[in-house]
């Protein structure tokens, strides 16, 4: 691959999964180290542009607009031009979109889309290594800069946004004690959620044991009615709900001052892990050899736990038998994980 010349203008198709386009950051980052030059902007879509727009790695978001009928929306808003497209997404569509932005276009080649690219790593060797999903992002970043690896990813919170936070903490939990963050959904399907009776149960017992504690419910707005459920269940001055009611760089920014955060396997917990956070992840149908935590930019990793079944990792969205992988999953397990990790009580 020819290097590109000194002062390169990239425009990176970013993801439109939370804990995707946090992963796709640390190849940002890695790229941004050998080639600091570059001046690198990302099409995001609405739901990731937040994570975008807090990467130290890129220079501008774009806004991707709606997709409307062929052709008119084939540069999907973006008026400019570049000189190499970088596509993280495997669809025809981001290939194509991006196939009018630069005159070389870097991708897996899958989907049946490798005309659209000038430069395309083969998408099925990949695969056959069975690497996790942060190898994807640096195998690409690679192809654009070969010195290029992938970095912990990590956010930039503004004081704005920081003091903002910090000003809602001390009205969470104004004794200033330990604060659990607890993501109870996944929005990628009920299959990877813990079992709402488990949360229940666990939460009510560590609000009894821990009388310093303050626990605080995240979500979006699409996964909200699980974090309703443990609401309605558990009554506690000290179990406040901003699920659905924060964006996402609020969130990131709120969660950054938490003590631990508790999550199933989401985007969430990747957007800990880029704000420092230590935390407990709960696994089930997903494989964390695959798509599990990555090492936090001072270092640590969350604790994964699960319960081994024959039938995991199935990858299914929805369980059809038993869900038995989360269900085995117990409170006791995750209640003796959590304790262990919040700081003694004062």
């Amino acid at each position: 691959m020819k290097e590109l010349p000194e002062g390169s203008r990239i425009y990176v198709r970013g993801l439109n999964w939370i804990g995707d386009a946090v992963l796709s950051l640390g190849s940002l980052q890695g790229l941004r180290a050998v080639r600091p030059d570059l001046s690198i902007a990302v099409g995001a879509p609405g739901a990731t542009a937040d994570v975008y727009r807090l990467s130290p790695a890129v220079d501008r978001v774009l806004p991707l607009a709606p997709r409307g009928r062929f052709p008119a929306p084939l540069k999907r808003g973006i008026s400019e031009s570049f000189d190499l497209a970088l596509v993280l997404p495997r669809s025809f569509s981001s290939a194509l979109d991006s196939f009018f932005l630069a005159p070389r276009r870097v991708g897996f080649a899958s989907e049946g889309r490798g005309l659209l690219l000038t430069e395309s790593p083969s998408f099925s060797e990949w695969k056959e290594k069975g690497l996790h999903q942060s190898s994807y992002y640096e195998t690409l970043a690679r192809a654009v800069a070969p010195g290029a690896v992938f970095l912990p990813p990590r956010l930039r919170l503004s004081p704005e946004l920081s003091g903002e936070a910090q000003s809602r903490l001390t009205r969470i939990s104004p004794e200033g004690g330990p604060v659990l963050a607890v993501n109870p959904g996944a929005f990628y399907g009920r299959a990877k959620t813990w079992p709402s009776g488990h949360f229940v149960r666990l939460l009510s017992e560590l609000l009894g044991s821990r009388p310093d504690l303050t626990i605080v419910l995240f979500s979006g707005k699409a996964d909200r009615p699980m974090a309703q459920i443990l609401e309605e269940a558990i009554a506690s001055p000290r179990l406040i709900s901003l699920a659905g009611t924060l964006t996402l760089a609020e969130s990131a920014a709120l969660l950054s001052l938490c003590t631990l955060l508790l999550t199933n396997d989401s985007g969430m917990m990747h957007l800990g892990g880029a704000v420092d956070r230590p935390g407990v992840a709960l696994f089930g149908p997903t494989d964390p050899a695959a798509t599990g935590p990555v090492e936090s930019p001072s270092g640590h990793r969350f604790k994964v736990l699960l319960h081994k079944v024959s039938c995991a990792p199935c990858l299914l969205r929805e369980c059809p038998i038993d869900h038995r992988c989360m269900e085995g999953l117990s409170p006791d397990l995750v209640r003796a994980e959590i304790l262990r990790l919040l700081p003694e009580p004062r």
